[in-house]
């Protein structure tokens, strides 16, 4: 409902240039990038010279393949890592039953939220390029089909949170009904 809110207030459909004026919806995205990153793994790395990593010694030469899936589900990093929820700290949203707090911040709008733990591209020289250009067509296209349509489980209902494991994570098959909205100050 606060994202529909959000949407209904913005002048015209979502674009690019919009991602600072509505926090929901970019919250919405990197709360769903977090929970299921494009691709569980990143690409290999390969050591360059003897170090370590997280108090584990590391020989040059060794391949490493950073888990991203993984690092954006650590629950000392996230609070019920497991579960969607872009509002969480809301007292209002149906997920406040879940919080031990009854005031901790939202996970990506609070100041000092883990934003920097947000790996779904990789880091560093390696990471994937075009995350600018994912990041805003998801920003797009999830603000504009949100915004006409409400969405609402198909026959069978919805599948989990799990997913196909593979090179890339895989939702399994299953339908949405699109209700069209009525427009703000329609009959």
């Amino acid at each position: 409902a606060r994202l529909r809110v959000e949407l209904e207030g913005a002048q015209g459909p979502p674009g690019p240039g919009d991602m600072g004026r509505l926090p929901l919806l970019q919250a919405t995205v990197s709360e769903t990038l977090r929970l299921r990153p494009p691709a569980p793994l990143a690409l290999p790395h390969c050591a360059l010279r003897h170090t370590s990593l997280a108090g584990l010694p590391v020989v040059a030469g060794t391949v490493l393949v950073p888990n991203l899936l993984a690092a954006q589900q650590d629950p000392d990093i996230w609070q019920h890592p497991e579960v969607f929820l872009p509002a969480f700290g809301v007292p209002s949203s149906p997920w406040s039953r879940l919080q031990p707090d009854p005031s901790p911040p939202e996970r990506f709008l609070a100041p000092g939220a883990p934003s920097r733990s947000l790996l779904p591209f990789g880091c560093g020289a390696r990471s994937c390029p075009g995350e600018g250009l994912a990041r805003a067509e998801l920003f797009v296209f999830l603000g504009l089909i949100l915004r006409e349509f409400r969405l609402e489980p198909g026959p069978g209902g919805l599948p989990g949170l799990r997913g196909s494991p593979g090179t890339v994570l895989r939702c399994p098959p299953f339908r949405l009904r699109m209700v069209p909205c009525q427009p703000p100050g329609s009959p």
